[in-house]
């Protein structure tokens, strides 16, 4: 009789449980950042170390359990002279090898089985991999002790990612252990990258002492397509986002000393020894990475492209040097788009006619028009005494200064200069001052006003922010339980503790039927 009355109690409370936990338990994620990804790393969760990194993947909760893309990016730390294929660690000679080797230098690198980087050593998830999905794919918070199908029970852990810009945001990504039957993408592919050398396969074509290395690689998105004709050659930028006209508006992504010096140049930097690091495209972002620029060997840079962003990261690593300039000389097509910065918010308009343009350290840049939008966002990172940086802007179709690349004319040329020297950077010298450059575009519809490019560039200075613990109420992992705010008036955890306990008393009652019976 007991048994029986327990059961008519628990079924009432959870019947009152169904009517009131899932409205509040299905609300979606609050996070405005749909541009935005949220990169965890393998010491983030130490409960999946040793797992096979095709076997996680990414669920929210809407109402019920939905799949989102995942990518999880291999990295290791090796010797230079393994990424340029003369080190024995990467997987062969690269072509044309026998120039002096960058050997003796470590640093953490993407991997890639396609370059003579090689594979991650470690293939299982390690602590310096990244798992890495979008924050616009994040959901609310889901029911305790409960799991979608196709995941190994117990192996839920709780992403709870909050927004630095807005106390009040939050969103719910959750991670499993896949039992094969699901695939990390999801089905989704938002970035397709195609590298394309013209010389044939990479491995055994590319020649790593002498350039050029001519290709006809892009990367695509639905706001964007970027293509590059050589390692450091970027020269074709469209914007595809709504209404815009999607035209090539970029001549080339350029590298100087100085206006006019053309000494060196992201085509001498191209002719010179280089090599990449790795060229992947994934479900969530794909990566082009390289390294090599004239007497810096080991000067690198990463492309990372999202759906509506790509993050462009330079290391600078060479002998002392007179200055440099980082700036996108736009192309004739760009004509009538309008040009500004933090220092300029007025803006000019890009004509191939001059105009005054104040300068100085500025912070972000935005060209807008029926082209589309284009933001740019930088920071610099630096230890060296007494720097300081200006800007450079030039819009002149007879320009006074020689174009060093791409075409004659300059349109709308813009971005960061340093002015002073830059002392050495190279660690292969023993030289500890570093130079970082790390520049975030985003590609918007036409009509973009200063105040959004500010507001996304505070959003690029203020990455999203996350929390990691295991669901502790279904077991299996040992770990504090999870603290949750209460769900409708009623404490989170009590819908699904009512559940186990609903399920314990009706097996309780099927063995005491089992026993009465007997």
């Amino acid at each position: 009789m007991r048994v029986r009355q327990t059961l008519v109690v628990l079924l009432a409370l959870a019947a009152a449980c169904t009517l009131t936990a899932p409205r509040a338990q299905a609300s979606g994620s609050t996070l405005d950042r749909p541009r935005d990804p949220v990169v965890l790393t393998g010491a983030d969760v130490p409960w999946l170390s040793g797992s096979d990194p095709a076997g996680i993947v990414a669920f929210r909760w809407k109402g019920s359990w939905q799949q989102l893309p995942l990518q999880v990016d291999e990295r290791a730390t090796l010797d230079f002279c393994d990424v340029y294929g003369v080190g024995g660690g990467g997987g062969g000679e690269a072509a044309g090898s026998a120039f002096p080797k960058p050997c003796g230098v470590t640093n953490l690198f993407y991997t890639d089985s396609g370059t003579f980087t090689g594979p991650d050593p470690n293939t299982t998830l390690d602590a310096d991999d990244e798992i890495v999905f979008m924050a616009k794919d994040a959901g609310g918070p889901a029911p305790p002790a409960s799991q979608p199908p196709g995941t190994v029970f117990p192996s839920r852990l709780d992403v709870r990612i909050t927004d630095p810009l807005d106390g009040a945001a939050e969103g719910y990504v959750y991670l499993f252990q896949s039992d094969g039957s699901l695939s990390p993408g999801a089905g989704q592919q938002y970035v397709t990258y195609t590298f394309s050398l013209n010389s044939g396969p990479y491995l055994t074509t590319y020649n790593a002492l002498n350039g050029p290395n001519p290709e006809n690689s892009t990367a695509t998105t639905a706001y964007y397509s970027h293509h590059f004709s050589d390692r450091w050659i970027s020269d074709e930028l469209r914007i595809t986002a709504t209404g815009a006209s999607g035209v090539d508006i970029l001549d080339r992504h350029k590298a100087l000393f100085a206006p006019g010096v053309c000494v060196r140049s992201e085509n001498t930097f191209s002719d010179g020894e280089g090599a990449f690091a790795i060229n992947k495209s994934g479900p969530v972002r794909a990566i082009r990475s390289y390294v090599g620029a004239n007497s810096g060997p080991l000067t690198q840079r990463d492309h990372v492209f999202y759906e509506r962003r790509q993050d462009v990261r330079t290391y600078l690593r060479v002998h002392a040097i007179s200055g440099m300039m980082d700036f996108f000389d736009y192309a004739p097509a760009a004509s009538g788009m309008t040009y500004r910065n933090d220092l300029n918010t007025t803006g000019v308009t890009i004509d191939g006619i001059p105009d005054t343009v104040a300068q100085g350290a500025i912070q972000w840049e935005l060209v807008t028009g029926g082209q589309g939008s284009l933001v740019m966002s930088q920071r610099l990172e630096q230890n060296i005494a007494g720097f300081a940086y200006t800007s450079y802007y030039l819009d002149d179709a007879t320009p006074p200064v020689t174009q060093c690349t791409g075409d004659a004319f300059a349109y709308g040329s813009s971005g960061p200069w340093i002015t002073q020297s830059i002392p050495c950077t190279d660690p292969a010298q023993g030289c500890s001052s570093y130079l970082r450059a790390f520049r975030t575009l985003y590609y918007e519809a036409p009509g973009l006003t200063a105040a959004a490019a500010a507001a996304l560039h505070a959003k690029s200075m203020a990455p999203l922010l996350y929390g990691v613990t295991p669901d502790s109420t279904v077991g299996g992992f040992a770990a504090a339980p999870q603290v949750v705010p209460p769900v409708g008036g009623m404490p989170a955890w009590l819908p699904a503790a009512l559940a186990l306990a609903l399920a314990g008393a009706l097996g309780l009652a099927a063995a005491w039927r089992k026993g009465s019976a007997g």
